[in-house]
């Protein structure tokens, strides 16, 4: 059996459901959180049953922790509910945990709720910006994607948001996102640009005088080798 630790104590996995049971109705926290760890991957109807019935509990804590670990089970996709209110929230911490069960486990939720729930808190996402993945793909949401996109200020946002263009609108919008992407500020996002346009037979000589020295060099090798 593995072992992990949380918060200073080894995550009872060997436990059997009951027990688990009765540590989620402790008054510790501590208690409950290993709890649900261990039930989260007990892949058991009681052990989803029990989590279930914390999803309206009224420690906010509580159902934080629900929503970070129920989603394991399969059968949680049915607590879409649940989930859209988490992303809805005010309350960031609720929110960046929604939206990442989206992104880890692609549960599709209202498309306006999980765009509006990005722009609303870009400034402070990571990771979970990858919850856009799951948007169908269309000219709105391209428009929509992208202006999120222009919001971001993290290089590791454009990243991700990058990948979620590049896959899912290639070679469609190959133009629009060489556009999109050459002029940016981060070279990484500036290095997407180039293989674009080296794929698609943009025009990749303004490379030559990037900022960055990888860039320049990139480009300048790849239009030697198209002479």
């Amino acid at each position: 059996m593995k072992k992990e630790i949380l918060n200073g104590a080894v995550i009872p996995y060997d436990l059997p459901v009951d027990q688990l049971k009765e540590m989620m109705a402790s008054s510790v926290m501590k208690d409950f959180s290993l709890a649900c760890e261990a039930l989260s991957y007990k892949n058991d109807s009681e052990a989803y049953r029990i989590m279930k019935s914390y999803v309206r509990d009224q420690d906010k804590y509580r159902r934080l922790y629900i929503l970070k670990t129920i989603f394991r089970y399969r059968e949680a996709a049915e607590l879409v509910d649940f989930l859209e209110e988490a992303i809805a929230s005010d309350d960031f911490l609720f929110a960046e945990h929604g939206l990442t069960v989206v992104s880890v486990y692609r549960i599709k939720v209202s498309e306006p709720l999980l765009i509006a729930a990005v722009k609303k808190h870009c400034n402070e996402l990571y990771t979970a910006v990858g919850a856009l993945k799951t948007l169908e793909i269309s000219d709105g949401n391209f428009e929509e994607t992208v202006r999120i996109f222009n919001l971001c200020s993290q290089c590791a946002q454009k990243e991700i948001i990058g990948e979620i263009l590049c896959d899912g609108y290639l070679p469609s919008k190959a133009k629009a996102l060489f556009d999109l992407f050459r002029s940016d500020s981060f070279a990484k996002i500036r290095g997407l640009a180039l293989e674009i346009g080296k794929k698609y037979g943009f025009d990749i000589s303004g490379f030559l005088s990037d900022a960055d020295g990888h860039i320049r060099k990139a480009a300048n090798r790849l239009i030697q080798h198209k002479r």
